[in-house]
């Protein structure tokens, strides 16, 4: 951090020194002022925020299913589901690159969204369901003998309920999709739609070398949009991953 308050010259002096002998903030001035800055950094919110909302769509209704309903193959369905979260992402991208180059889908910010999503659905989908788990379902029963339907427990009842583990999933998934570098790089090599991640490693393979006072100014912006977001979602977070291991 104090590095970025530094001046170049400075930042590369030898021996280096630990705090800036004159602070500036004209590395952060710099950075808001690269005309591609406000692009990536939308870029980023876009990718992670709606990549979190469709894992939520799928991964909240599949954990309801899969903690309250019995039926064949429930458990080869769960670890199957397990499973394809401990594939590395780079063993796919390969093959999801030419498929996606054949279609005329590379450079859609859509598709890189979707892709995004599907690598946290499956860990969402576990951890909703040990939220589900732990609500009493006796609960349920007696929503049900009072007229609700399956649509309205979930609604009213099981998402009040599991509030907290929600805002955990969503955190986690939220930091695992912001920084995340290879799918948007691979998948959207088109600058408009880089993120901040693919942005700040590019600096390092800038041809006019790497000024690193600007480079640290570009990481602690970059990463204060997740920092305040878990100051914000902490007592949540705590408490959801705390519910999550208990069964009521």
């Amino acid at each position: 951090m104090a590095t970025s308050f530094k001046t170049e010259v400075e930042a590369v002096a030898v021996p280096p020194t630990l705090w800036p002998s004159s602070a500036t903030l004209e590395n952060y001035i710099k950075v808001f002022q690269d005309q591609s800055f406000l692009q990536d950094l939308w870029n980023s919110i876009a990718y992670a925020v709606g990549a979190v909302v469709i894992a939520l769509l799928v991964g909240i209704p599949a954990g309801y299913a899969a903690a309250r309903f019995d039926f064949a193959g429930k458990r080869a369905l769960m670890m199957v589901i397990l499973a394809t979260s401990m594939v590395p992402g780079v063993a796919l991208l390969v093959p999801t690159y030419y498929l996606l180059d054949s279609v005329g889908l590379l450079n859609s910010g859509i598709v890189v969204t979707i892709i995004l999503s599907a690598r946290i659905i499956p860990q969402t989908v576990w951890f909703i369901a040990n939220f589900v788990e732990a609500v009493p379902v006796e609960i349920e029963e007696s929503a049900i003998m009072d007229g609700a339907n399956r649509f309205d427990i979930i609604w009213n009842l099981i998402l009040p309920l599991i509030r907290p583990g929600i805002a955990a999933v969503a955190t986690i998934g939220i930091v695992t999709t912001w920084n995340d570098y290879i799918t948007v790089a691979v998948f959207a090599p088109d600058v408009a739609k880089r993120t901040l991640q693919v942005a700040l490693v590019n600096q390092v393979f800038d041809a006019i070398g790497i000024s690193w006072s600007y480079m640290m100014a570009f990481v602690m912006i970059a990463s204060m949009p997740v920092i305040i977001m878990f100051g914000f979602m902490q007592k949540w977070f705590i408490s959801g991953l705390t519910a999550g291991a208990v069964k009521g």
